[in-house]
């Protein structure tokens, strides 16, 4: 519990970038790579802020989005999701809520992740899910690895 605790406190801490006073919206497409036992995709829209200043170039904001293992029948898995990220220059923090759904059954977990990041544009994190619920779903592991992208004109021309 402790170290959820301080993964929560980092990602309150981490935003303050610079005193802007004028915020603009900005949206990424967040398409995903997730394997966690098995290969999962994923997509998702991030909503927030594309920072880029003398040394901190990154993006932060909500992401809502989807996960599924692209499975047929008895072994499909789709997980409805959202969270929040900050990836500033070399280094992302998020963290999402998730509910998995397979054949009837499903379950809530929590899923704290932390990794490397090229500018916010590409993103190579290790999470845990964090089950919250007494139901199961036999498929899934606990261990993961993502390599997300945020697909974005201002960090593309930037980065590239």
């Amino acid at each position: 519990m402790k170290p959820l605790l301080l993964l929560l406190m980092l990602l309150s801490a981490v935003e303050v970038f610079s005193q802007d006073t004028l915020r603009k919206t900005d949206f990424a497409f967040s398409p995903e790579l997730i394997g966690q036992g098995q290969i999962f995709g994923g997509a998702n829209l991030t909503i927030g802020r594309v920072v880029i200043e003398k040394v901190v170039v990154g993006m932060v904001g909500t992401r809502i989005g989807v996960e599924t293992n692209f499975k047929s029948n008895s072994d499909f898995i789709i997980a409805p999701k959202i969270g929040y990220e900050v990836s500033p220059t070399f280094f992302v923090l998020r963290l999402s809520g998730l509910c998995y759904f397979q054949n009837g059954n499903n379950e809530f977990r929590l899923l704290p992740e932390v990794g490397f990041s090229y500018g916010g544009l590409i993103n190579l994190t290790y999470g845990y899910n964090i089950r919250l619920t007494a139901s199961r779903i036999d498929d899934l592991r606990g261990h993961r690895w993502c390599l997300s992208f945020n697909l974005n004109k201002k960090l593309i021309e930037e980065l590239l």
